[in-house]
Formats: C-alpha cells, sequence, structure tokens
C-alpha cells in the first residue's frame, strides 16, 4: 500500500505530460500508443520504436 503524507507540497504535472504518444516498432511494424520515458513495443517487447 502507498500512503501520501498530507503535509507534502502539490505536485504539478502538465496534462500534456500524460497524453498518450503513437509509436512503430521497427522490429514486427506494430504501431500502439504509450506514455513514458522507456517505452518498448507491447507485442515483442523490443525497444527499437519510432515515434509516429
Amino acid at each position: 500500500m502507498c500512503f501520501v503524507d498530507s503535509t507534502t507540497s502539490n505536485i504539478d504535472i502538465a496534462s500534456t505530460d500524460l497524453d498518450p504518444i503513437c509509436f512503430k516498432c521497427l522490429d514486427c511494424s506494430s504501431t500502439f500508443k504509450a506514455i513514458g520515458k522507456r517505452v518498448k513495443c507491447p507485442t515483442c517487447e523490443s525497444t527499437r520504436i519510432q515515434r509516429v
């Protein structure tokens, strides 16, 4: 379980940070949407991807 202390300051996250980005896998040619920095293909788990 995860608890957050109510005395901590608020975290500012821009809404554009949570928008999924479309990617294409260079190994299996699958297209998918993902959020994050270390994205990998959900089909073949390759890290050779290209932003579409």
